[in-house]
């Protein structure tokens, strides 16, 4: 895989997540990093007050047929965890960015990972909406040809 010279976006990402609450919005690669934005609500949370959010500092995106990861390097609208998002109510919805190391600018499937954190089963299960998964998106498909090119300044 060559390193990224250019700057891209990606938006309507096809993809497979764990539900549609997150929703993956664009991914934008850049030579220094990757940009993976989100949006996500609480009308559907089993909180009255909409429950919160948070990202484990390990999470991770990988080519699904590569062995390399490319680490999780700061986020914008999310809190690492064990700190979290707290919400007021169930009206409330952030948006929020992953930045991870920069990816490959070329065609391919990815795959974004949250491992386990040590937490307690109940509250991991009331997190992720009684699922008891982590945060994970599958088969994120990135076209070259739906590439928009950013053009740099």
């Amino acid at each position: 895989m060559k390193k990224t010279t250019k700057s891209y976006l990606f938006s309507h990402v096809p993809n497979e997540g764990i539900s549609d609450n997150p929703s993956l919005l664009r991914i934008t690669i850049t030579p220094a990093y990757t940009k993976v934005d989100f949006g996500y609500s609480t009308f559907n949370s089993i909180y009255s007050n909409g429950g919160w959010i948070q990202i484990s500092p390990e999470t991770y995106m990988k080519a699904m047929n590569g062995k390399r990861k490319y680490e999780l390097l700061n986020v914008e609208g999310i809190s690492f965890s064990p700190n979290k998002h707290y919400f007021e109510s169930l009206r409330d919805w952030q948006f929020f960015s992953l930045y991870f190391e920069s990816i490959p600018a070329e065609d391919g499937m990815y795959e974004i990972i949250e491992p386990e954190f040590m937490a307690d089963k109940e509250e991991i299960m009331a997190a992720h909406h009684v699922s008891g998964e982590n945060f994970d998106f599958f088969n994120i498909h990135l076209d070259m040809q739906k590439a928009i090119q950013i053009r740099e300044y």
